[in-house]
């Protein structure tokens, strides 16, 4: 207890947070940062005199006070050993069907396919064998490895070896049975080809010498394998919460919902001018069964309203407080809108244009939310902004649509 008096920096950033965030009183930062100098300077000195004074206590506590602690501090222990044990039961079960599973495929494969196509290219059967069990057991040595020696849950296993009287001689035992069927494997694998035993012996003392000699190279090869197969598993997930390139700018989108009692209600998007107060855009408003994409000015909000809003946490923080909504703000993607890059070169139909007049909103249904300009980020720009040759404009809405759009303005141009 003593060693956990101190107060670190982390509290800092937490009375901060709650500081900023207006849900804490503005004496409370104040005071952690005088309690956390202070502790730095006494905490050195409990944890030096905290032995003492557990003899101390120790001494002068009843009896049955101290046998409470101490039945506590076993519940605990037991409590802690069973959840550990939990983990490595269900670690060393998925271990062992996994990897018991791909030795009797390669075992099968072997039997069955491997052997008659080596059979085919040796004159002597025997060779033949000797080839398709030397292939087999190299195939899997890595996986025998993993099955019988590679260490499963590091963390709970040392855990549950310190205790000597629980936990010591089951793990014993499990590892005995791992390292048991690594050699039935083995065997079976070897029983299928060979037959003499000189042979049998000659093909166990090779494993021992692979599974010894080269135990570093195995665990390599084996992690190489576990890594790329994970890999190969989760690209799909990787590749759908892929964030998108405007995430450096932490702006992102997030549903809202006007709450009844909101001051937005009945009001349109012109007269709440929340671009301009707020430096936020709407780019689609959910009613019911009717969604609209890409609201028009005149637009209105009514109760209960699903607004999808693209902005930075603190511009979005204050549109909460107007909008009132009931559901805590959260990242939510949507359908058909799409985040679109579009470079501006001397061919772009609407260089030389400014927001309002190219028609891009009216017409395509889009929304710029973003302009790149020698270097610099502007986030939700006004609609008198002209766009300029190297621009690159960020832009929500239907690819189809806006593309129909770009197009149709470049064929204007060249008419003219």
């Amino acid at each position: 207890g003593l060693s956990l008096s101190q107060i670190g920096e982390f509290s800092f950033i937490i009375a901060n947070l709650g500081l900023s965030l207006n849900v804490t009183s503005s004496f409370l930062y104040p005071v952690t940062v005088a309690v956390s100098a202070i502790t730095t300077f006494t905490t050195p000195y409990l944890i030096k005199y905290s032995g003492k004074f557990y003899s101390w206590l120790e001494k002068r506590l009843p009896d049955n006070w101290i046998n409470s602690l101490n039945q506590y501090r076993s519940t605990t222990q037991m409590i802690t050993t069973s959840g550990d044990w939990k983990v490595i039961l269900r670690a060393y079960a998925y271990n062992l069907i996994i990897h018991s599973v791909i030795i009797i495929s390669i075992i099968f494969l072997s039997t069955h396919y491997l052997n008659p196509w080596i059979q085919k290219r040796f004159a002597d059967n025997k060779t033949g064998e000797i080839v398709t069990v030397a292939i087999s057991l190299l195939s899997i040595a890595p996986f025998i490895w993993a099955l019988s020696v590679r260490r499963i849950k590091e963390e709970y296993y040392s855990r549950l070896w310190q205790n000597k009287k629980l936990s010591r001689w089951p793990l014993i035992g499990m590892d005995i049975v791992r390292v048991l069927l690594g050699i039935l494997f083995a065997g079976f694998l070897i029983l299928q080809f060979l037959s003499s035993l000189t042979s049998i012996l000659i093909a166990f003392g090779l494993i021992a010498v692979i599974l010894i000699y080269f135990s570093t190279r195995l665990q390599s090869f084996y992690n190489h394998l576990e890594y790329r197969f994970l890999r190969n598993l989760n690209e799909r997930e990787a590749m759908i919460v892929k964030k998108p390139d405007i995430v450096p700018w932490d702006a992102h989108l997030v549903e809202l919902i006007v709450s009844p009692e909101s001051s937005v209600i009945g009001k349109t998007l012109q007269q709440l001018a929340v671009r301009e107060q707020y430096g936020v855009n709407i780019a689609q408003i959910r009613r019911g069964k009717h969604t609209i994409i890409n609201p028009g000015r005149d637009e209105k909000l009514y109760p209960f309203d699903h607004i999808l809003v693209i902005g930075t946490d603190e511009q979005l923080m204050l549109l909460k407080q107007l909008i009132e909504a009931t559901t805590e703000i959260e990242h939510h993607e949507t359908e058909p809108i799409v985040l679109q890059k579009i470079d501006v070169d001397n061919t772009f139909p609407l260089k030389s244009l400014s927001i309002r007049s190219s028609g891009i909103r009216e017409d395509a249904r889009a929304l710029v939310v973003g302009i790149e300009r020698d270097g610099k980020r502007i986030l939700n720009p006004d609609s008198s902004m002209v766009f300029s040759e190297g621009d690159i404009v960020w832009v929500v809405g239907n690819p189809k649509r806006l593309q129909k759009f770009i197009q149709t303005k470049a064929n204007a141009a060249k008419s003219h």
